[in-house]
């Protein structure tokens, strides 16, 4: 199954794209190439959405939920939040602690996985600047569609590196050529919830993915 690890939608204060408006380039896409869903990591909240379901079962396309988090490390994708961890958590606050996030949502039963880790941020170039923190994960995001080559090409160094898995996501903000359908991730089982996909993420049974995406004006 290939699967976007990391979308936004109009949720997140900085971008404009409708969920619904990913399901339908989403249908338009298997024209050319086998797609299965996404997970939308909204800045800083859990976005709860019946909607969600009803464009599932409309476009006949996975819609999962994730958090994306500001962190001491720059940022971290969550995925399995439940409300025991929002207890520990405040996932609205900018400067989270990445090691107690990471700690509290393994034991809450999800999973932590830093983000482009090599982009700059305002707290500098993340883990470029704080490696110690690799070992507290298993799994950071190797392909985010919105990196440069060299920042792309820093993370996926890292997994030899260290032994990590790679995850793959467009880091999408917008429904268009440069921002969708670049980047994803294979996983090799089916994956219909977040449970699935947490439990396939610890069993590491996935790569990443650069998708060869055809001419957008044909999608």
């Amino acid at each position: 199954m290939i699967i976007d690890m990391h979308v936004h939608s109009e949720v997140s204060l900085d971008s404009t794209a409708k969920v619904e408006e990913y399901c339908q380039a989403i249908q338009r896409f298997r024209q050319y190439h086998p797609f299965h869903g996404f997970v939308l990591t909204e800045h800083r909240v859990l976005h709860r959405s019946e909607e969600y379901q009803r464009l599932a079962e409309q476009y006949d396309v996975l819609i999962l939920q994730g958090v994306e988090v500001d962190a001491n490390l720059g940022h971290l994708l969550l995925y399995g939040v439940t409300d025991e961890f929002l207890a520990h958590v405040d996932i609205s606050h900018r400067c989270l602690d990445d090691r107690e996030v990471i700690r509290i949502i393994r034991d809450c039963g999800g999973i932590a996985i830093p983000a482009h880790p090599f982009r700059e941020s305002v707290y500098g170039k993340a883990l470029e600047q704080k490696l110690e923190v690799v070992e507290e994960v298993t799994v950071i995001e190797a392909l985010n569609g919105a990196n440069s080559p060299l920042q792309n090409e820093k993370a996926q160094a890292l997994l030899t590196q260290h032994g990590l898995k790679g995850t793959g996501g467009s880091d999408a903000h917008y429904v268009n050529r440069h921002w969708f359908l670049n980047c994803a991730t294979e996983f090799f089982q089916p994956i219909t919830s977040m449970e699935d996909l947490v439990s396939a993420l610890y069993q590491g049974n996935f790569r990443p993915l650069v998708l060869d995406t055809p001419p957008w004006e044909e999608l």
